[in-house]
């Protein structure tokens, strides 16, 4: 490689003050734009910010050099390779190898958040010195020893660094159980009854049935458990024992799942209706008649039986009459891709912008918005909205488009998927009404609160045992892991990984921040008119 030339390193050394490499607390946005959803593989790649360690795409880059003055940015570029059907058909064997063993999103023997990829990554580096408006950028290809050791140190630092967005991802979830608070004190009574410990000898006290056993650990009971989602399971003669000795003893333990690692244990409790873990379950087994080291299992646990379901669930684009669904896509038609938890968030955020008032304040003003943001947009609200907003009205989801998604290209060459596509029109809009906004917000409340009732299928974009989307879903969709991360920043359920059941609570709080920020707004806005007239 040809030598740096003086020139350049002089402009680079103007630009270093302040630079030093990202600590392991440190941030760095390496993964995504701060104001869209651009990234390494978009057409223009991603600019990092060598002192802010912020990226942007090349939209914005004039953008944060004019806010933070800083002249220095690393260019990460990455151009998709198409596998061959050789590395195809030996990932096809790895993916068939590993199949989900436990109920669990993005982690290690659960269902995979993304599906297999048909390409590898070119990835390219190099270094940016901007020298102002209307002025050609310098480019200097990496690696290049030549640039001073403290750059070369930041460069290598970021290119090290955990991206922000890995950071913050709560996109690993498993099934959490808690200890029950009844475990400890449970009530055993004296019966005198031994459990056999062949199966063969079990069956539902009320019933007589043979399948999905469960016996109470204070009563000695064995009866059959709920019927499952999908009409198989058992009675529920165990539950109605459960009501019918006056609710008192809550822990039940499914027979056939014992061993000597544990097994699973339900409570009936009100303030715990879950699986739970039972420390003293050997104790509690031993009552019975029942050692526990010596059992072996010989029925599927809760969590494999909701794998099997899982897995088998057709998820297919069907509407209620059976008709099956056109796939669409651009402005107005972006889907949001399930980050493992946030399928209630993304449906809150595709009814609420769909709100020309939400077009009004967020799309239009986009630029506004960005260039008043704070030194930190991934912590200002209006900014993250005005993110997602972009997308979801105007189509830009920063992706190479379908054909180079599909294994055509990279992204070098290739233009936004929704650029021929015509934005919504939102030139009708008119003032505000708080009060009908305020409904609005309402009735998506209670659509969520309804959900909340119903047995609802997961949002499958990317799971489903191996489910592939197709290279129209994927430049067409977008992750709005950075939005999720701010809204649910301080709260105890939306800031986890944890599955969320209350859709009602997420509504509640992506309405309350736009409640708030769209207040704001109209202050500003009458203060503003106030002051024109």
């Amino acid at each position: 490689m040809s030598g740096i030339s003086e020139d350049v390193l002089a402009k680079v050394r103007a630009g270093m003050q302040g630079l030093q490499p990202p600590s392991h607390f440190d941030k760095v946005y390496k993964d995504e734009c701060m104001y869209s959803f651009d990234n390494p593989e978009s057409p223009g790649g991603l600019y990092v910010n060598l002192k802010s360690y912020q990226g942007v795409g090349e939209d914005y880059l004039e953008l944060d050099h004019q806010k933070s003055g800083n002249t220095l940015y690393l260019h990460l570029l990455w151009e998709r390779v198409p596998m061959s059907e050789e590395e195809m058909a030996a990932m096809a064997a790895v993916e068939a190898a590993n199949k989900p063993t436990k109920l669990a999103l993005g982690a290690e023997g659960g269902f995979a958040l993304e599906a297999q990829k048909t390409y590898t990554l070119e990835k390219s580096a190099s270094l940016v010195v901007l020298q102002g408006a209307e002025q050609t950028r310098l480019t200097v290809p990496l690696p290049c020893p030549d640039l001073p050791e403290l750059v070369l140190n930041v460069i290598t630092a970021i290119q090290a660094h955990e991206g922000a967005s890995k950071q913050e991802a709560v996109a690993a979830w498993e099934e959490e159980r808690r200890v029950s608070k009844y475990a400890e004190n449970l009530p055993q009574l004296d019966t005198g009854r031994r459990i056999s410990p062949n199966p063969a000898d079990w069956q539902c006290d009320e019933t007589g049935v043979t399948e999905n056993l469960w016996l109470n650990l204070s009563t000695g009971h064995i009866g059959s458990g709920r019927q499952y989602a999908d009409g198989s399971g058992g009675n529920g003669s165990a539950l109605r024992h459960y009501e019918a000795t006056g609710r008192r003893y809550p822990l039940v333990v499914k027979l056939g799942t014992i061993t000597p690692a544990g097994a699973d244990v339900y409570s009936y409790a009100l303030d715990e209706e879950d699986m739970v873990l039972d420390p003293y379950l050997a104790k509690h087994l031993a009552h019975w008649g029942i050692n526990m080291m010596q059992m072996e299992k010989t029925s599927k646990t809760m969590a494999e039986l909701e794998i099997d379901m899982n897995v088998a669930y057709e998820f297919s684009a069907l509407t209620e009459s059976g008709a099956k669904l056109q796939a669409l896509s651009g402005p107005g038609h972006v889907g949001l891709v399930n980050l493992g938890n946030s399928c209630y968030m993304n449906s809150v955020l595709q009814v609420l912008f769909s709100l020309t008032e939400l077009s009004e304040r967020y799309v239009q003003p986009a630029a506004d918005i960005y260039s008043s943001a704070p030194a930190e947009p991934s912590s200002d609200l209006p900014t993250q909205l005005a993110k997602v907003g972009v997308a979801l009205v105007q189509g830009r989801t920063g992706k190479p488009p379908a054909s180079t998604a599909a294994g055509a290209g990279g992204g070098k060459a290739g233009t936004q998927a929704a650029d021929a596509a015509v934005p919504m029109d939102t030139s009708d809009s008119k003032d505000v009404d708080n009060n009908q906004f305020q409904q609005q917000a309402a009735e998506v409340m209670a659509a969520a609160q309804q959900a909340d009732h119903q047995q609802q299928p997961m949002d499958t974009a990317h799971v489903g045992g191996g489910q592939s989307e197709t290279a129209v879903q994927e430049a067409n969709s977008v992750k709005p892991a950075a939005f999720k991360a701010l809204v649910g920043r301080g709260h105890p359920e939306f800031s986890s990984g944890r599955q969320q059941v209350n859709g009602v609570q997420m509504c509640s709080l992506v309405c309350g921040g736009l409640m708030w920020s769209f207040s704001t707004y109209r202050v500003v806005r009458s203060l503003r008119q106030q002051h024109n007239r």
